[in-house]
């Protein structure tokens, strides 16, 4: 694994903590590097303010393999997304303010209103909540993590996932900026949907910039 990984795991969670989207000690990212290696942050910590040294490496099962801080709690979220999708290799999860806002009154992000919600981020599903830190965690984002790349989780935040860090951290931004112009636009009046044949328009899009991705391992 090169130090270039651990620079660029923290060069996200320098934007996250930025951006405003994790407070304190909040939120937590991922690589998978290799077959069974998954590169993670730490729990307790800052995402605004990690180095390369805190980060930590665990298997597909979960068991720290280094690292001197202890992993983040919420490393079984990761795998079931890893385990699940051989096209990934890349988890954000965290609280973006809006579209957390989302999560806590159980309210579906629609589609069919704004072009990059539509082509960059799809259909993004909810699930149902569960205690953070919980084993069933993991298990509660099964249903959606084939069909999605975005997850609400109720009462909760967001988990974005693909085919590398960045592309899963820009996922984190447009969904928190879509959920903003919803609220936004509400406040102002009417939300108008765009019809079956203008959202099939976006189709050639979607492909050119969402290419199926490859099996990675």
């Amino acid at each position: 694994m090169s130090r270039v990984l651990r620079e660029q795991m923290c060069e996200i969670g320098r934007r996250i903590w930025t951006r405003g989207y994790c407070g304190g000690n909040e939120g937590n990212h991922s690589v998978r590097y290799a077959a069974d290696r998954i590169l993670c942050t730490p729990t307790g910590k800052s995402k605004g303010f990690l180095k390369p040294t805190d980060l930590c490496v665990v298997d597909m099962k979960g068991k720290q393999i280094s690292g001197s801080r202890k992993a983040t709690s919420e490393i079984l979220l990761h795998l079931a997304v890893y385990n699940n999708r051989p096209d990934i290799a890349a988890v954000v999860h965290s609280h973006p303010p809006h579209a957390t806002a989302f999560c806590i009154t159980h309210t579906d992000l629609p589609t069919a209103i704004h072009p990059e919600a539509e082509i960059f981020l799809g259909h993004i599903p909810s699930a149902p909540y569960v205690t953070p830190g919980d084993t069933r965690l993991g298990e509660s984002i099964l249903p959606y993590v084939k069909t999605a790349s975005t997850i609400l989780l109720h009462n909760h935040g967001v988990v974005t996932y693909a085919a590398n860090l960045e592309k899963a951290y820009y996922q984190l931004e447009i969904v928190d900026a879509y959920a903003r112009i919803l609220i936004m636009a509400k406040q102002l009046g009417k939300i108008h949907v765009l019809d079956d044949q203008l959202v099939k328009e976006m189709d050639p899009l979607k492909l050119r910039f969402n290419p199926p991705g490859p099996k990675l391992f």
